[in-house]
């Protein structure tokens, strides 16, 4: 496995869980009805491309990492697919924001 693919698995766990789980907890969806289903094979897609820029050399490596990680904060805080940004929902849910 490339070393990019658990970054890349935790994205789209994320953006899944927020779209069944959180969002609808916080009252802004319902959990199967308003899944965005493109997260599923958009994983899957980003996780082989980055793969296949791994294979590039110890630069690719590097690389394919860096924007693995961008994507994952960015994930966190941008309003990705049908529901809020996970860290909108935390807050509402936490009570910081309604």
């Amino acid at each position: 496995m490339a070393e990019s693919t658990g970054l890349v698995l935790a994205i789209g766990g994320i953006t899944a869980a927020n779209e069944l789980l959180f969002a609808p907890l916080t009252g802004t969806g319902t959990p199967w009805k308003d899944f965005n289903w493109r997260v599923v094979p958009a994983t899957g897609v980003l996780a082989l491309a980055l793969a296949g820029i791994e294979q590039l050399g110890p630069s690719g490596v590097t690389f394919a990492k860096g924007l693995a990680a961008i994507g994952l904060v960015t994930v966190l805080f941008v309003r990705i697919g049908n529901a809020p940004a996970p860290a909108e929902n935390l807050a509402k849910v936490l009570g910081y924001n309604k």
